[in-house]
């Protein structure tokens, strides 16, 4: 099955030192366009996050994340509407996303008690 990482799942394994890549293994991993562009826009500047931006910007390509090219300009539309039209889970721990992949009946995966992955894998 399909799990599309959402932009703050891509910056789990920097920051709280869970192997996303692993855990996920058995799944075909990809992220969008947007996702990648807000991780860039994050890496380009001086904030604490910068430097675990380019990390995982890093080990996108690394670890050969499928990168998908879509229309909408709103990450989080973008989203929802390829995770319908595709089938396919999400992993991302925004709370607004998560309430809005539910009611879509959009399957979810999340980090929990910065440890462990769980959701409707």
């Amino acid at each position: 099955m399909k799990v599309l990482l959402d932009t703050n799942f891509l910056l789990v394994p920097v920051q709280f030192k869970v192997n996303i890549y692993d855990e996920l293994g058995d799944h075909e991993l990809i992220t969008l366009e947007s996702c990648i562009n807000e991780l860039e826009k994050i890496a380009e500047g001086k904030g604490r996050y910068a430097p675990v931006a380019k990390i995982a910007l890093d080990l996108i390509v690394e670890k050969g994340i499928k990168i998908v090219a879509t229309k909408e300009k709103i990450t989080d539309s973008a989203i929802i509407n390829y995770a319908k039209k595709h089938n396919c889970m999400v992993a991302t721990n925004d709370r607004k996303l998560i309430k809005t992949l539910k009611s879509n009946k959009i399957k979810i995966i999340r980090l929990r008690q910065r440890k462990f992955l769980t959701g409707d894998r």
